[in-house]
């Protein structure tokens, strides 16, 4: 049986630098070692969090209700300097049990696969209105700022009920939540200030929609529930389905087109056959995650003293459920798992989470990418990096691993 972590334990060991399409953990090693279940690491930040790696249980961890769901609140995180941001009321991801449930099924139906399939036409529509632009300034072009962020903001506004005089406004506060701006990861207080400022664009909606409710989601949320929702409930839900709807998208559809880009043989399966494409961006998808893992994206706090996966763990342990090591995992994926293979049946992927806390916009997320990915690429089959991967400015201390800036041209 195992102990505690003890002061001296290893520093996480990110990979920085080199190929960037390359996970930022070393998967490989810890694929190797995935019998000792759960590994004590120091992140960035200096706070140790036990790193699972297996798919048993990264699952496990996700399911346990002794485990709790908590953010930005002492957490190891992956930059040295820890993200400052005040717990919030109705942001699902700090919360657990009766009350998790309770708001989350209040906002499921705006997200459910039906709901998504009537959604589609509009996400066509936006993501054609971008390539126009797109098309009409011609090359070369950021696609970060003109194709990757805007999508995701508009259709998450859309849903939630952001007014279009309110949209701009609401996008850049967005990107700043995110971490988009260059220079916020190094300012502790960067992302809390983003966020009040999303907060007060999201008040202001709340009381408008209170007073004209409308067809959209904050509407529903300020007439529904028993007892009903408080404002700050409300901003805190939809400031998280924002930073969730957007951030995750707007970043994983930039790196699975880079990966694309990086492997001919993959793109051209990808463009043969449409009919393919929503299996292949489940291929994808692994993918990004694989790559993009830090273990750091959905800490679980031990709140009693505890065995788990044989280890004695104390409360106030941080158990750290690893995407990258779940879904490189024989038991998820049996062959090859480091290599994209859009021939893969890739559906075992645990990459939204597992559990009470699975990805709420897992079906619109899977919506975008597929509409995104394929329009995009159909409308300019030549496009191409304009600078290899490598030379790109990465965010590598992100929760979400995104490029600032991708110039491509066709």
């Amino acid at each position: 049986m195992s102990t505690a972590a003890a002061p001296d334990v290893a520093e996480l060991p990110l990979r920085h630098g080199g190929d960037p399409l390359s996970p930022r953990l070393p998967l490989d090693e810890l694929l190797e070692r995935r019998d000792e279940r759960l590994i004590p690491y120091r992140f960035p930040n200096g706070v140790v969090g036990w790193v699972t790696t297996n798919a048993e249980d990264f699952k496990a961890a996700l399911s346990d209700p002794r485990l709790h769901a908590k953010r930005f609140l002492g957490e190891p995180q992956p930059c040295p300097v820890s993200v400052a941001v005040p717990d919030m009321p109705g942001f699902i991801p700090s919360m657990n049990g009766p009350e998790h449930l309770r708001i989350r099924r209040l906002a499921a139906g705006f997200f459910s696969v039906k709901a998504i399939e009537k959604m589609r036409p509009f996400i066509e529509e936006t993501v054609d209105k971008y390539l126009d632009q797109m098309q009409a300034s011609g090359p070369p072009v950021d696609l970060i700022t003109s194709f990757c962020l805007p999508i995701p903001s508009e259709v998450i506004g859309h849903i939630i009920g952001v007014p279009r005089d309110q949209a701009k406004a609401f996008q850049k506060a967005a990107e700043e939540t995110i971490g988009q701006r260059k220079g916020g990861k190094d300012d502790p207080n960067a992302a809390a200030e983003a966020v009040a400022k999303l907060h007060e664009i999201l008040g202001a909606v709340v009381t408008l929609k209170r007073q004209q409710p409308q067809d959209d989601l904050i509407s529903h949320l300020t007439q529904a529930g028993d007892p009903q929702l408080s404002d700050v409930e409300i901003t805190g839900l939809c400031t998280n389905l924002l930073l969730a709807g957007h951030d995750t998208t707007a970043a994983s559809s930039a790196v699975a087109l880079t990966l694309l880009l990086q492997n001919p043989e993959q793109l051209q399966k990808f463009v043969s056959d449409p009919d393919k494409v929503p299996a292949r961006v489940e291929e994808l998808v692994r993918m990004v995650f694989v790559i993009a893992e830090n273990g750091a994206g959905i800490p679980r706090l031990v709140t009693e003293d505890m065995e788990f996966a044989g280890y004695q763990l104390k409360q106030g342990d941080w158990v750290m459920p690893a995407t990258g090591t779940a879904n490189i995992d024989p038991e998820v994926c049996p062959h090859a798992a480091l290599e994209l293979d859009l021939d893969r049946d890739a559906g075992q992927h645990v990459a939204f989470g597992y559990g009470p806390h699975t990805c709420l916009g897992q079906h619109l997320a899977r919506a975008e990418l597929q509409v995104m990915l394929a329009n995009l690429l159909a409308r300019f089959p030549t496009i191409r990096l304009t600078e290899p991967p490598e030379t790109l400015d990465w965010n590598d201390e992100a929760f979400i691993y995104r490029m600032y800036e991708m110039p491509v041209a066709w």
